[in-house]
């Protein structure tokens, strides 16, 4: 007898808990459980109504669809009950499903199904009079539901006014969605203006279309796709599910594409493609797949129960949300520097793989979501995107304090640094280890110091086997080993040493660029060298020197002397020099006449016997910064064959103009 009341007071329970997260799903718009959790409570609520053999009542979350309609929006009636779905989430529980159809409809009877993607959106009802919209309500309860009319006028994808001619009465089926590009904009312009961004598509949709202002609706790019008929189908031209489709496309209705399987096996292997290879192919968010029942004789005669038609069926995918609790928090250092803050989780399914860990992006989100050490959280992971935590639902008693940024690199130690107005975190140490192999391949590039034939392939495996620590060890790589390796015989030994050897003189520019100092691209380095006469006195060179020079700014100046700054790339630099690493000055030196210095010149159309690259290089020898637009801080245009809408914007601005022509003489006063 304890037994029985245990388990009437599990079901009490149950039921009190679905009916909660079936108003916050519904009318909140703000669940606090996952899908999958969902199905799991309800699933078991079915099981023990079913072990306990008692009369289950008519408002029980296993007899009901949604949850009852808000007090927001008047309350609109169907004329034909909204139905939910029956759930499967294994082949096995499908082939149950294939079995009973077979045996309701007797006789060996065929079934020949229809499928569609299950979109994960918010479904409606539209009704037409004579053609023409006159109501739109949400599901609500399944018999009764909001009126949102002025705010499904909004949508694009809805018609006004069918095409062709519908019956004088008809109710339109379907869900409105908001795909993920546009929930990805949306979600940026709330944080951008400090509103809380929304869950998930399916929350965003709902939030959207329930909105008091039609004018908001309109504005966030809802999308409608149609699936049913509900008052008015026994007018309609069709004999099939795929015949209804096709007429509502031809009444100017979207509708998904649809396929048709006739076997348990053909049934299985659909899921498994769409699972494994079409489900992200759509722009919006799917979670299964729909099976219904093609013929509507054979509907007819298999019947619905109280909450969802016999004949069709929602073959739910491995959930891509699921919540679990947060074990750690970390931070992990990127190949660029970067510090993102990561959780480790206890071990979940989500998606059909075991998640363990998840990013939190950056200190800004991880503060937003307000997530901690112990909270539960839930996790989403979609196609092949790297888990993230959606949001956190708390935990039970005190929770712990929220994580500080780090001031220190975990994986090498050097100081952190956050710029104004950014929102990154990072580690500007030249030679941390989780930065080594991408600094050293950006090292070794054709533009920075072009050490042909130290590839990415043979890079990565000096770094693995610890030949290469810093970029320091480039320059005393032990080549008797190296020797030893398949594929690295004498002559490509010879060549490769040859190439580090070379790049020991390159020019201070190019090594400037190859320190990937952060904002110092190729432009801003020929900018620094040609201006410094030594990387000692750029090294030494304080913010408003830096500043002087034509093109760098505030937020550039700082990252110069942040990374000069840093003792351990300071300690790089001197054992570089002590290698015999000798970056060389421009042409003639750093205290070479510079009579161009800080003019601005333009240069366009075709210059009669230079090469562009090669008049830059002469001019900016000369100290000249060259600019590729004309402004009223321009101080000189050299204009060439063909020169276009630059040499008529110098001409407005009162900008001199010299010809190709005069530009040999010109040069040659400048260099006298």
């Amino acid at each position: 007898m304890a037994e029985r009341g245990g388990l009437e007071r599990e079901i009490i329970e149950l039921r009190r808990q679905l009916q909660e997260h079936n108003h916050r799903y519904y009318i909140d718009d703000a669940p606090t459980i996952s899908d999958a959790e969902y199905d799991a409570l309800l699933r078991r609520l079915q099981r023990l109504e079913t072990e306990a053999g008692l009369p289950i009542p008519p408002d029980s979350p296993t007899q009901t669809v949604g949850a009852p309609p808000s007090t927001r929006f008047t309350p609109r009636r169907h004329k034909v009950a909204m139905l939910s779905l029956e759930n499967a989430f294994s082949d096995a529980e499908m082939a149950a499903f294939d079995r009973r159809l077979r045996t309701l409809l007797g006789d060996g009877a065929d079934c020949e199904y229809v499928v569609e993607p299950k979109i994960d959106g918010l479904a409606v009802n539209l009704t037409y009079i004579d053609g023409r919209l006159v109501c739109a309500a949400t599901r609500g309860d399944g018999t009764q539901g909001e009126d949102v009319t002025a705010n499904a006028r909004t949508i694009a994808d809805i018609p006004w006014r069918l095409r062709g001619e519908p019956p004088p009465e008809l109710e339109i089926r379907g869900e409105v969605l908001m795909d993920r590009p546009t929930f990805t904009r949306l979600n940026r312009e709330r944080r951008a203006e400090g509103a809380a961004p929304f869950a998930n598509p399916r929350n965003a949709a709902a939030g959207s279309l329930r909105q008091r202002d039609p004018r908001v609706t309109a504005g966030r790019g809802l999308r409608f796709f149609a699936y049913a008929v509900g008052a008015g189908l026994e007018a309609i031209p069709a004999a099939n599910q795929e015949g209804l489709l096709a007429w509502l496309r031809g009444c100017g209705l979207p509708v998904q594409p649809w396929q048709k399987c006739a076997t348990i096996d053909e049934i299985v292997a659909l899921v498994a493609r769409w699972e494994r290879e079409l489900r992200h192919s759509l722009p919006y968010d799917i979670d299964g797949l729909v099976f219904k029942l093609n013929d509507f004789a054979q509907q007819q005669r298999v019947g619905a129960l109280a909450r969802a038609p016999r004949w069709a069926i929602a073959r739910k995918f491995a959930a891509e949300e699921a919540t679990t609790r947060v074990a750690a928090i970390r931070w992990q250092v990127g190949r660029t520097g970067v510090l993102t803050p990561v959780a480790d989780l206890d071990p979940v399914a989500v998606a059909g793989v075991t998640v363990t860990h998840a990013t939190l992006h950056n200190i800004d989100e991880l503060r937003r979501k307000d997530v901690r050490p112990g909270d539960r959280v839930v996790v989403r992971r979609a196609g092949e995107v790297i888990p993230e935590i959606v949001r956190s639902l708390g935990r039970e008693g005190t929770r712990a304090e929220p994580p500080d940024a780090p001031e220190t690199c975990p994986a090498c130690g050097a100081r952190t640094r956050r710029a104004t107005g950014e929102v990154a975190i990072r580690c500007d140490n030249i030679s941390c280890p989780a930065q080594l192999l991408q600094h050293c391949r950006h090292f070794v590039s054709r533009e920075a110091m072009d050490i042909d034939g130290l590839g990415r392939k043979l890079l990565t495996r000096l770094v693995d086997e610890g030949m290469v620590t810093s970029i320091a060890d480039l320059y005393r790589l032990p080549w008797s080993r190296i020797a030893e390796w398949e594929g690295m015989g004498e002559k490509k030994i010879a060549n490769l040493r040859q190439a580090v050897e070379a790049s020991k003189s390159r020019p201070l520019e190019r090594f400037l660029f190859a320190l990937g100092i952060r904002h110092v691209g190729a432009a801003t380095a020929r900018a620094l060298a040609g201006r410094f006469p030594s990387l000692e006195r750029l090294q030494a060179a304080p913010i408003d020197a830096l500043t002087a020079i034509d093109g760098i700014g505030e937020a550039v100046a700082r990252a110069i002397r942040d990374f000069f700054s840093e003792p351990r790339n300071r300690r790089l630099l001197d054992e570089l020099a002590g290698l015999g690493v000798r970056p060389q000055v421009a042409e003639g030196g750093a205290d070479a006449p510079r009579p161009l210095a800080g003019r601005r010149i333009v240069v366009t159309g075709t210059i009669e016997g230079w090469s562009r690259r090669a008049l830059e290089q002469r001019l900016r020898a000369l100290g000249a910064a060259l600019s590729s637009s004309v402004s009223a801080r321009t101080d000189l245009v050299i204009a060439g064959e063909r020169a276009g809408g630059k040499l008529t914007r110098a001409r407005e601005l009162g900008v001199s103009v010299l010809n190709s022509a005069d530009l040999p003489n010109w040069l040659e006063a400048m260099e006298d």
